[in-house]
């Protein structure tokens, strides 16, 4: 992810408590940025943390729980994302925003138009491929390895 971000000119944000983490309100962003958000329950891991250019944090407000589901947390980083990089505000219509038209060369509407067969094959193939790479990284066990790990292997 580092080559690419490179290659692209653009920044890693994760967003995490860290100590030098700023507010994602202070709008710290500085050019295009990739976004890393961490599980729910324990976070960004070290090897993801050691490839983020800065970090970002959400405040929190009033008392409770002060936690937030990691789609809630990316929505509003997101957000803010777009306010700094001066994205335009969608036109309304109503009490709808108006939606784009679809880009040329996007055919297949909102629903599997494969027969039940090519599916099941596709699906065979990406479970088939997805244990050659567990197998080739020495684990035969899903469970005991993490794609990110896989992806940020020395």
């Amino acid at each position: 992810m580092k080559c690419l971000c490179d290659e692209r000119g653009c920044d890693i944000c994760g967003v995490e408590i860290t100590e030098d983490a700023q507010p994602v309100t202070a709008h710290p962003f500085r050019r295009s940025t990739a976004f890393l958000f961490g599980n729910e329950g324990t976070g960004l891991s070290q090897k993801e943390c050691e490839i983020c250019d800065f970090f970002v944090y959400i405040p929190q407000y009033g008392g409770g729980t002060a936690s937030l589901n990691v789609t809630v947390a990316a929505s509003i980083v997101l957000h803010h994302f777009a306010v700094w990089a001066g994205f335009p505000e969608r036109g309304r219509e109503g009490n709808k925003f108006i939606v784009a038209d679809r880009p040329q060369g996007h055919s297949r509407g909102l629903y599997c138009t494969d027969s039940i067969e090519a599916v099941i094959e596709e699906r065979k193939m990406r479970k088939e491929n997805a244990c050659d790479i567990l197998e080739e990284n020495g684990s035969s066990h899903p469970q005991e390895s993490n794609g990110l790990d896989l992806m940020f292997t020395d």
